[in-house]
Formats: C-alpha cells, sequence, structure tokens
C-alpha cells in the first residue's frame, strides 16, 4: 500500500505521523476502547525496538469511546504512526483487514518481521527485539511469542505456552514469509472467532492448510523469557473486574468449542471449507459434544454447547422461513 490515506466501505486508513516508508519491521496494535491505555501501550513500542525502525498501525475496530482521539494525540511524538479505523468491533476482522489490506505484497517484501500486540498491555524494554532476534536465531520458526510478566497465574503460563506452542495474542510475532503464504492462499479468520491467537497457532503448527508443506520435526514457534507484556490484573473486590472476568469465562468458553468446530471442518474438508463468519461455523461446523469434563467449567461449557445448538436450530429455521418466501 501506498504511502498517505485510503477509505473504502470497510475500513479507513490514515498516515498519522511519518518516518521511513522502508523500515524493516511493523507492528498491528488492536484496539476496541481502549482510551484510557492506548497511549501508554503506543509509548511502550519505542522502549522495545531498541535501535530498529517500526511501523506502528493502530487498528481502532468497532470504538465508541475516545480511543482514536488518544491515537491522533499520540502522533505528536510517535514516528511512523497509522491509523485503521474500522466499523466492525471484532479482532479477527480487524486481523484480516490488515494483514489482506494494510500488508500489501511491496511493503510485506520489505518487512523482515511483522508483531502483533493488544491495546491494552505494555511492552518490555526490548520486548520486540528479543522476539526478532530469536526468529533470526531459529531459521526454521516462524512465529515468536511473548511471555507475560504481570497476572495471578504467569508462572503457569510462563511453563505452558513453549510446551503447547501456544501464542498469546497480548504480543507475538510473525515472520514475513509465513504471511505472504498467508496472503498467497488466502487464509482470512471467520469474523466473530474469539482467540486470533489460538488460530494463528494452530497455522504455524499445521500443514492442513499450506501449499508447500515443512517439515514436522522443524521448530515453527519459539518464546524468548525476556520478551515481556504486562497488563493490569482484575481485583476480586471491583464489581466492574467481576463483570468483566465473568464475561472474559464465557467468551474463553466459547473459544475453545469455536476452535475445535472450526479446525475439524478445516482438517475434513480443507481450506476451501472455511466459513465467513461464527455464525456459518455454528451452521456447518461439527457440533462438539455436550458430555464433556473439564473440572469447574463443565457447566459453564455444557451451557455452552446448548447455546451453540441453538444457533444451528435457529440458523435452520431462518433458512426454511426464507425457502417457503422465495416459494
Amino acid at each position: 500500500m501506498s504511502e498517505g490515506n485510503l477509505m473504502t466501505g470497510d475500513f479507513k486508513l490514515s498516515q498519522l505521523s511519518f518516518g521511513p516508508a522502508d523500515s524493516p519491521w511493523a507492528i498491528a496494535v488492536f484496539a476496541h476502547n481502549e482510551a484510557k491505555t492506548i497511549q501508554r501501550a503506543l509509548e511502550s513500542i519505542g522502549t522495545a525496538v531498541g535501535n530498529q525502525e517500526i511501523s506502528i498501525y493502530v487498528l481502532a475496530n468497532g470504538c465508541t469511546d475516545t480511543t482514536i482521539e488518544r491515537v491522533h494525540q499520540s502522533a505528536a511524538k510517535i514516528n511512523n504512526l497509522w491509523l485503521l479505523e474500522s466499523k466492525v468491533a471484532d479482532k479477527a476482522s480487524a486481523w484480516n483487514l490488515f494483514v489482506h489490506e494494510v500488508l500489501s505484497n511491496d511493503r510485506l517484501a520489505g518487512l523482515d518481521v511483522c508483531f502483533f500486540m493488544d491495546g491494552d498491555v505494555t511492552l518490555a524494554v526490548d520486548a520486540l527485539e528479543f522476539l526478532a532476534v530469536a526468529l533470526e536465531q531459529v531459521p526454521s520458526a516462524e512465529a515468536a511469542g511473548a511471555m507475560p510478566a504481570t497476572g495471578r497465574n504467569k508462572d503457569v503460563w510462563r511453563q505452558r505456552m513453549p510446551m503447547s506452542g501456544m501464542l498469546a495474542g497480548n504480543c507475538y510475532a510473525l515472520r514475513s514469509s509465513f504471511i505472504q503464504q498467508i496472503k498467497e492462499r488466502p487464509v482470512r479468520m471467520p469474523v466473530g472467532l474469539i482467540g486470533e491467537d489460538f488460530f494463528v497457532s494452530w497455522l504455524v503448527a499445521s500443514n492442513v492448510w499450506r501449499k508447500k508443506l515443512t517439515n514436522e520435526e522443524d521448530v515453527r514457534c519459539i518464546f524468548h523469557k525476556e520478551a515481556e507484556f504486562a497488563f493490569r490484573s482484575l481485583s476480586p473486590w471491583s464489581l466492574t473486574d467481576c463483570r468483566t472476568y465473568l464475561r472474559r469465562k464465557w467468551r474463553y468458553t466459547l473459544r475453545g468449542l469455536q476452535h475445535q468446530m472450526l479446525i475439524l471442518l478445516l482438517m475434513r474438508q480443507g481450506l476451501e471449507a472455511m466459513p465467513r463468519d461464527v455464525n456459518e461455523l455454528y451452521k456447518k461446523g461439527p457440533l462438539p459434544s455436550r458430555l464433556s469434563w473439564c473440572g469447574a467449567d463443565t457447566l459453564l461449557r455444557f451451557i455452552a454447547v446448548l447455546w451453540i445448538r441453538a444457533q444451528r436450530k435457529r440458523s435452520g429455521a431462518e433458512a426454511g422461513d426464507l425457502r417457503t418466501y422465495r416459494e
């Protein structure tokens, strides 16, 4: 994409401040109503890159607060800052826009690595440089993940992530050649899919979607313990935080079921079966079992499965009504 501004029916891209057009790094910062945190997140990028030049793209999706105004204010002290505004409040949709629309083939050819981070975290000093160096040291690696520096379960996650190869959406890096493969296939996430990091982790690990198979024994996903991100932990004494926690629990439960359905669908039918959105996934994806034990979350999972089945039933009824109307 050429330098300057671009507007379509789906999004608006504006260059708020200038810098090297050929910077070898780029970072996408996801922001949905992050007015309280976005400026600190952007400022932390400056200390996380070492001496490297980087293009910063804020993906403001469906914002109804003052996030966009705060990003404009940051342009006075942050170089090479871009703002993508989209009306759809969805991270998967924003990810698709960035990879397939913002990153043109010419721009991607000039990139070594592309980073992704959330607008509610701050990066540790040299965090992005650590990830880039890690990719340089392991030629077969296509992704590098940062690790949490905060959170009550941070130690558990720091052990689990390298073992499972599961990236944290808070901050990760992808090699530009890997993104090029995604664009060429092309791979677009279903709009409404919760947890783009889950799906990216699967893409890194899987050969199902690739035109050219990779050696399954190669190391594809690496982590760097000094590449850290921090975020505000929820307080059990705050009513607002308690509501946020319950909402997250529900979304995390749906996330697991969505990805189970999506991955099974793609493994059985190939990339051509990729749903456009989660409603289509609920309609044609393999239904998860209602009877599955997952400890304290078993009841919540059971309710979520019933909810997904209700969505499929409703979609079938609506399709039937449409056929009757047409007849």
